[in-house]
């Protein structure tokens, strides 16, 4: 899954010229998931609800990296701004350089194999 990170970023740049900025947007393999990435975003035009925006979002990813790659994804999680789980995640990821990576990790209590960020926004979410 690695290999599509480049693209990632390709369609996140599209979409935020389009759509704003992303809060959030990495790869995050639970170790309940081996071998299996969940795709992990926040936006403000992402927060649940808005299906169609999502909808879009997937679209673009999947004509940027193909259907085959986007299903194998394990799920896309949407991270609203106000939920704890995208406060520790910036938390953790801080002012680090991205893109921001890490092996076998607790975060928020999941145990995790392996974590890639690619876009943790500077400014918190409120």
């Amino acid at each position: 899954m690695m290999e599509y990170v480049a693209k990632l970023e390709e369609v996140a740049d599209t979409l935020e010229t389009k759509r704003g900025p992303f809060t959030l947007l990495g790869l995050v393999m639970r170790e309940d998931s081996p071998g299996r990435w969940d795709l992990v975003v926040s936006s403000p035009w992402l927060e649940e609800g808005k299906l169609k925006a999502l909808a879009a979002f997937v679209e673009a990813l999947t004509s940027a990296i193909g259907q085959t790659a986007v299903l194998s994804f394990s799920r896309v999680v949407t991270l609203n701004h106000d939920e704890p789980a995208l406060h520790a995640i910036l938390d953790e990821v801080g002012d680090a350089s991205l893109p921001w990576s890490k092996q076998g990790h607790n975060l928020f209590g999941l145990p995790i194999e392996g974590l890639h960020f690619a876009r943790p926004a500077r400014t918190r979410a409120t």
